[in-house]
């Protein structure tokens, strides 16, 4: 992790890859496809949502990391030591709190400010996008809530 020329997309990829390398989905599919996914679809929005392209690769390193926190023992500290704020508090965005609704989780990306809140919501969005229009298929008591969050996360148009 500490290498020098490995740059910060890089990193997260290993990280994702290690910390994620024994889950599977409802599906019998390696989890961290869905991250690939997620972060391709952030690719795909780079010109549409991303302000300066020049940050893509913190919005790239986010998507791979994204579960990361709410679905492994990796702490918010060690992605901080690695990836620095802005990465560190979108990936906190997109940890949800056991306590918190599913509502509440989605508004507090909508209302976040500043990069690691615009990073949150696109990622965010790939995520949701994936999960309706994935290889598997969404469960179907899931598909209102997904197509409410990612309407709520698009905002006014």
């Amino acid at each position: 992790m500490s290498n020098k020329n490995k740059n910060i997309v890089e990193t997260a990829i290993e990280i994702a890859s290690t910390y994620h390398h024994d889950m599977y989905d409802k599906y019998g599919n390696p989890y961290f496809e869905h991250l690939e996914r997620v972060a391709d679809r952030v690719r795909d929005m780079e010109y549409e949502m991303v302000d300066e392209t020049s940050e893509i690769n913190l919005y790239v390193a986010t998507a791979y990391l994204h579960d990361v926190i709410e679905d492994t023992p990796m702490w918010i500290g060690e992605v901080k030591n690695l990836f620095g704020e802005d990465v560190t508090l979108a990936v906190d965005l997109l940890t949800r709190e056991n306590e918190e609704t599913y509502a509440d989780y989605v508004g507090k990306i909508k209302r976040a400010k500043g990069l690691s809140g615009k990073i949150a919501r696109v990622v965010k969005m790939a995520d949701l996008l994936d999960h309706l229009m994935g290889p598997t298929p969404c469960p179907p008591h899931l598909i209102k809530r997904y197509e409410k969050s990612l309407y709520t996360l698009m905002g006014r148009l």
